[in-house]
């Protein structure tokens, strides 16, 4: 994270544009990402060329689907209608008398993932993966699909049981509307090239992209031709719910079209963020490559550019304080929460607009950050497990037993990297994940330091500043009061006893 992915994918539409392929009057490109606010900003920094869009995945499989003739598939899918996550959880799952056995992320990401968004899928008559495929463990791969087996078979009953709740409610998700369209878009490029020739593109490039999933990256190949696609994204930060992604899951969407797909490149050298708060996701990616090896692909560590502070940690904090910082000594911090939490938090703080869900911060930097209650709000009945995890109890089938904890792993990872200079991890109450997460943090080990600091929540500038950049700040007021008339020196000299 913040290795220069994007800027990487912005350099490379300048690189296209002066090749000679570029120079052809029919060259076109386009951009792709799931935020609006990631797609803003990679139009901005690239030069100005009508060739050239930029588009949210969701608007663009709105523009194709009405610019393709509807052929033999025709199918209205109904916003009103479309089956989400939220509504997976509170309309189907919360009301099965067997729901209690696997968690609905877990439901939802095998029915996306495996049984309706992959290759495999696709490939079957009536897109749905074959139970036999899902059923046995080696169909799939250990490494690809790390449910455990014996419950394989009472989750595709559960599967089959919400694809006749979608046929009796007249409800539809995405996998079946990119199918839909994934096979338009075949009929078209067979039947009716000039149709087809209005949406495909030279080139297309896709940011972040661990939040796709295998039918949704045929779409891409399929708009861009078998060599016309550049990809970006980190397997640590696939986040979104329902995808359990692997770069090498873009190698078989590739072979399948024939395309030739070169070997990834890695960067690891980070521009954004400082040692501090490198150190600190290292530490994150430390437990998750340890206890889920098979949930991204390990590659070295970021290293950071500069040194810097260590993150701080405030536990016990009202939203009443957390207000006043905000409006006083940490003006246009950005806060980030658990995404279903955003509004809430929103509110409770006054409106203060910037208060994102870590999903919908992806992409992005900023200067301060607070992760708010991550810990509090992780699920009941992961918070006796992820205390295990942190203070190193796990046990050897830990994520053969908590797979859903890796995504949560991923979510903190995420946060974290958002931030370039100053970092806060804040807990509004106590629970049993915060509790142990603080002890984990702020631990010293015979090898290195803490992770972060404790900071003192009975004043506010206490609360303005890490422990490390007090420090820091307590010397150079020391080193000024030498200089000061007696009044100023006690002042600063006060304020470095705080250290």
């Amino acid at each position: 994270s913040g290795t220069g992915k994007t800027v990487t994918v912005t350099q490379r539409i300048e690189y296209d544009r002066q090749s000679r392929p570029g120079q052809d009057p029919t060259f076109t490109q386009l951009f792709v990402a799931r935020s609006v606010r990631l797609c803003r900003y990679v139009e901005g920094t690239v030069s100005e060329d009508t060739r050239t869009s930029f588009c949210t995945y969701g608007r663009l499989i709105s523009d194709v689907e009405s610019c393709l003739p509807p052929g033999r598939h025709v199918k209205i899918f109904n916003p009103s209608q479309r089956m989400d996550f939220s509504r997976f959880k509170q309309e189907f799952h919360n009301l099965s008398a067997k729901s209690e056995r696997v968690s609905a992320l877990i439901s939802w990401m095998v029915i996306r993932t495996f049984l309706k968004g992959s290759l495999e899928a696709f490939q079957s008559p009536n897109g749905l993966l074959p139970m036999d495929a899902f059923v046995k463990a080696e169909q799939l791969g250990k490494n690809r699909c790390r449910i455990p087996p014996e419950l394989r078979e009472h989750l595709y009953a559960e599967f089959l049981r919400y694809q006749a709740y979608l046929a009796d409610k007249k409800l539809w998700d995405d996998c079946d509307r990119v199918r839909h369209l994934a096979l338009r878009i075949k009929e078209s490029m067979e039947l009716d090239p000039d149709a087809f020739s209005q949406v495909q593109r030279s080139k297309v490039y896709v940011d972040e992209v661990q939040d796709y999933t295998q039918l949704e990256l045929l779409l891409f190949f399929y708009l861009a031709g078998p060599n016309g696609l550049f990809l970006a994204g980190d397997p640590a930060q696939s986040v979104v719910e329902g995808t359990d992604f692997r770069f090498e899951e873009v190698r078989s969407v590739g072979h399948f079209v024939g395309s030739v797909i070169q070997k990834p490149k890695t960067v690891n050298i980070n521009f954004r963020s400082h040692s501090g708060i490198l150190n600190c996701a290292g530490g994150v990616l430390d437990l998750m490559f340890t206890h889920f090896p098979s949930s991204a692909k390990q590659l070295k560590k970021d290293e950071g550019l500069f040194q810097g502070s260590r993150p701080g940690v405030l536990l016990g904090v009202s939203a009443d304080q957390l207000s006043i910082l905000l409006n006083d000594k940490l003006k246009g911090a950005v806060v980030l929460t658990h995404d279903e939490s955003a509004r809430y938090w929103r509110r409770l703080l006054n409106d203060y607009k910037l208060v994102y869900g870590i999903r919908e911060a992806k992409g992005l930097e900023f200067k301060t950050v607070i992760i708010l209650d991550f810990f509090g709000e992780i699920p009941s009945s992961l918070q006796k497990p992820w205390r295990e995890l942190v203070l190193g109890r796990a046990q050897d089938d830990f994520e053969r037993s908590y797979p859903l904890v890796a995504t949560f792993l991923k979510l903190l990872y995420t946060g974290v990297t958002r931030c370039i200079e100053k970092l806060f991890f804040v807990e509004s109450k106590t629970s049993t994940a915060g509790d142990a997460t603080m002890r984990w943090l702020t631990k010293k080990v015979p090898d290195r330091a803490s992770y972060a600091t404790r900071n003192n929540i009975n004043h506010v500038e206490a609360m303005s500043m890490t422990s490390d950049e007090f420090v820091s700040e307590g010397i150079n007021n020391a080193e000024l009061a030498q200089a000061m008339d007696l009044g100023q020196a006690q002042l600063l000299l006060e304020r470095s006893i705080w250290c």
